[in-house]
């Protein structure tokens, strides 16, 4: 996840790094990542809006080779696609589409959308709004090859039945296995009925009803994860979203590096 490899802004565990975007590119090429997921929230500029900047972005990407699969749109928790004034909703609307067009520019697949916290779907007045509010923006998503992903709160029927309204190709679910386990979902029952919807998965571990921790000191069974993960034949990205850490005591490229190493134990025993 773009901004883990720099330093922590304002006590916020993500944000999109304005000051060392460009040094995270060679960070994660040294550390031998394939992507990092872009994070487009209200801090700005975000080069991703202009074209210069996607310039800058494809000329990192190629330098490094490091791809941009995905965009984790952490703007609409606050400014939401639901439950607002009709003018907000409005702009919010033509920000997401700015964003579609930019993202084929680079071409990234997929915009997520997290429907969690501060934007979490809590009445089906909810539900219906963002779903007729996202419908509008399906028509350029398929001109710009982009799909919207989809990260809830809901449980795993819920989150079923809610995709099947769509019933869109191009709307897709994101599955976070820390958000998962601090919800005490069953994970293997989550991950089977959301299968054919998922596009894209956060490593992330936390406690049962409780935060983030870093990855292998929480409760999230991650041998049942990736076993899980092998058996649906999932083989799109794996976001590291980890905990950080005491920054004072360990630079965050190097817990990037543990996390990466953490991972790859797991995708060696069940993806070689």
């Amino acid at each position: 996840m773009q901004g883990r490899f720099s330093n922590q802004y304002k006590n916020k565990i993500q944000n999109f790094p304005k000051n060392f975007w460009r040094k995270e590119f060679e960070y994660a090429s040294n550390s031998k990542f394939d992507a990092i997921e872009w994070i487009f929230d209200e801090i700005e500029p975000n080069p991703i809006l202009s074209s210069e900047g996607i310039k800058e972005i494809n000329l990192l990407m190629k330098k490094f080779d490091i791809k941009i699969n995905s965009i984790c749109a952490d703007y609409f928790m606050i400014n939401k696609l639901f439950n607002e004034s009709e003018s907000k909703i409005e702009n919010n609307i033509k920000t997401l589409e700015k964003l579609i067009v930019q993202a084929h520019k680079l071409e990234i697949l997929m915009i997520e959308v997290p429907l969690v916290d501060s934007s979490s779907l809590k009445t089906q007045k909810d539900k219906d709004e963002i779903e007729n509010n996202l419908k509008k923006v399906i028509s350029l998503a398929e001109n710009n090859n982009i799909t919207i992903v989809l990260e809830t709160d809901l449980s795993p029927h819920d989150f079923n039945e809610f995709l099947i309204k769509f019933d869109h190709p191009l709307i897709m679910a994101n599955y976070d296995s820390g958000n998962s386990t601090a919800l005490n979902y069953d994970l293997e029952e989550e991950l089977k009925t959301l299968k054919k919807w998922i596009k894209n998965v956060h490593i992330k571990d936390r406690i049962v009803n409780g935060g983030t921790v870093p990855l292998g000191t929480g409760d999230t069974n991650f041998e049942k994860l990736f076993s899980t993960l092998s058996k649906i034949n999932y083989s799109g990205d794996l976001i590291i979203q980890g905990a950080r850490q005491n920054e004072t005591e360990i630079e965050p490229k190097y817990t990037c590096q543990l996390y990466q190493k953490f991972v790859k134990q797991y995708v060696d025993k069940y993806y070689i």
